[in-house]
């Protein structure tokens, strides 16, 4: 008859018991900090979202303001495919070209500081600035630039200039850029709002980034001044007009 042997556990002793205790323990809490841990990155990826989402909606339903007056005459400017927009006098001696961004930060920093010299000069009769709007820089860009190209066309670029400028921080929807409108006063009809909801210039769009491409431009804003690049860093209004009068 052949044996079984039989399998018994063995009670643990009573120190044995009590680094159980100790590991279970340790365990609870190790599994109750993950707990937060969670708890608290889940609620901060819940704010981040939160946040952008509304940061975005922000970006895309605030309405505009209007931007600051400006003396330059606004007039109709057809536009052809790598023309830019013209601001102020064809026939003034001084031409000044002038590629930039509405979304990009340093262009709106050229335009706070810089701008109102070249509008003085412009509404003087002494400058001409070509303006080539490119798109680039994010989303905001190449709506931006659309609905330049329908207010020149439709006779108040110089205006609607200002005013895309004075709101950066917008994403440029298709009712903020028609509210723009009339917030710098223009009496913007059918014709403007179709070219904006249309894109209709958006093909002029791409043929202002292909002449900035051409003419190696590499960074916004860059300016050049009678076919001189001027060197913008440090760039001041009393230097920008000393250039100016210099060219007399």
């Amino acid at each position: 008859m052949s044996s079984r042997r039989v399998r018994t556990t063995s009670r643990p002793s009573a120190q044995a018991q009590q680094a159980a205790r100790l590991a279970a323990e340790q365990a609870a809490r190790r599994r109750h900090d993950r707990r937060v841990l969670l708890g608290v990155l889940t609620a901060l990826v819940v704010l981040v979202v939160g946040g952008g989402v509304g940061l975005q909606a922000w970006r895309t339903h605030r309405l505009p303001t209007a931007g600051p007056e400006v003396a330059v005459t606004d007039a109709p400017q057809p536009l052809r495919d790598g023309q830019p927009i013209r601001l102020g006098a064809s026939d003034a001696p001084l031409t000044v070209q002038l590629y930039a961004d509405f979304h990009c930060p340093h262009c709106v920093d050229f335009e706070e500081e810089l701008g109102p010299t070249l509008r003085a000069a412009e509404a003087a009769g002494r400058v001409r600035t070509d303006l080539y709007p490119m798109a680039f820089v994010d989303a905001g860009s190449a709506p931006a630039a659309n609905a330049m190209a329908c207010a020149t066309e439709a006779g108040f670029g110089v205006r609607y200039h200002a005013g895309l400028f004075a709101n950066p921080t917008l994403q440029w929807s298709d009712a903020q850029l028609l509210d723009l409108a009339g917030k710098v006063g223009a009496d913007a009809d059918a014709g403007f709002t179709r070219c904006v909801t249309s894109d209709a210039k958006a093909g002029w769009v791409d043929s202002i980034n292909a002449a900035a491409d051409r003419a190696g431009v590499t960074q916004t804003p860059t300016m050049v001044l009678d076919g001189a690049p001027v060197d913008i860093a440090g760039l001041t209004p009393e230097s920008l007009q000393s250039m100016i009068d210099a060219k007399r």
